[in-house]
């Protein structure tokens, strides 16, 4: 349980990481709906939802419900805990059924740069899958072949995650993401 806690912890953390790495340029990207807040209490109600999610019976279905505030928390808690971390000030923001990730880098460079990207989740093989729709660095956008390989990381991230979890549903509200699924037998 623990383990697999830290890799879905990781894979969350990869996917700001390794989005907003890949890309280096100035500018000044805008998360949709403005900044989110964060806290403490926000970044532990991820964890206390991961707990019960994988402790359930192997055959039980599970929902977790995430808000922007929730997990931009764990991100920014969880990136404060890395030395030298390249990305500050996370921001993930739910939205017209897309994950908006924004995020400053920082140790890459010169300058610091603020960078987003814009995701679509959903459900392939039991899998959660996210594909990298743009990157923004500022006004400018990434080329496509980046955002393949983008997509291609992240979802091995993923995979490795899920080994235990059967997902069936990923749904993106209005500041909230809604994953449906099972613990495999």
């Amino acid at each position: 349980m623990d383990k697999n806690r830290r890799q879905l912890a990781f894979s969350l953390s990869l996917l700001v990481a390794l989005t907003i790495v890949a890309c280096t340029t100035a500018g000044s990207a805008t998360l949709p709906g403005g900044p989110v807040e964060v806290s403490p209490e926000a970044a532990q109600r991820v964890e206390a939802k991961l707990v019960k999610a994988l402790t359930l019976d192997p055959s039980a279905q599970f929902i977790l419900r995430f808000t922007d505030e929730e997990v931009t928390s764990y991100l920014a808690i969880k990136l404060e805990e890395t030395t030298e971390t390249p990305i500050t000030d996370p921001q993930v923001r739910f939205t017209k059924g897309k994950i908006y990730i924004a995020g400053k880098l920082t140790n890459v460079g010169p300058v610091q740069v603020r960078a987003m990207i814009v995701a679509a989740p959903h459900v392939t093989d039991d899998q959660l899958v996210i594909d990298i729709e743009s990157v923004y660095l500022g006004p400018i956008s990434a080329p496509n072949a980046l955002l393949d390989s983008l997509s291609q990381t992240i979802d091995e991230a993923f995979e490795e995650a899920q080994v235990k979890l059967k997902i069936t549903q990923v749904e993106v509200f209005e500041s909230e993401i809604v994953i449906v699924g099972e613990k495999r037998l």
